[in-house]
């Protein structure tokens, strides 16, 4: 049965939504703003309060998991030095729902920090 399974496979492979989790985190952290899909700003956002968690520890092992997600080491910096500490006690993600998306009717929202 599939009670309490997280429903995150986005309709990708596994190394495809990889690459699209990545790449919709490297635009987050350099923009501070995204606007895509619910299911995807969803996603996104779980992966980005786990990394600005790492960020509040700001010791070598965080850095290390930090950067096997991301995979680039400014973008590691600019996490830790940058935008952590402007969050000290959390909620550093907002997530606001939009309408529907004119071509296909998908639910749109916009994640910002």
């Amino acid at each position: 049965m599939r009670h309490q399974k997280i429903k995150g496979k986005l309709s990708r492979p596994t190394d495809r939504r990889k690459a699209l989790l990545r790449s919709l985190l490297r635009g987050l952290i350099i923009s501070g703003k995204i606007e895509v899909t619910l299911s995807q700003a969803k996603q996104t956002k779980r992966i980005m309060d786990r990394l600005l968690s790492l960020a509040k520890k700001d010791s070598l092992a965080a850095q290390r998991s930090a950067f096997r997600i991301l995979g680039d080491r400014k973008l590691v910096y600019n996490l830790f030095r940058q935008i952590a500490p402007k969050f000290p006690e959390g909620g550093a993600t907002r997530l606001i729902h939009l309408s529907w998306r004119r071509g296909d009717g998908a639910k749109m929202a916009v994640l910002e920090l």
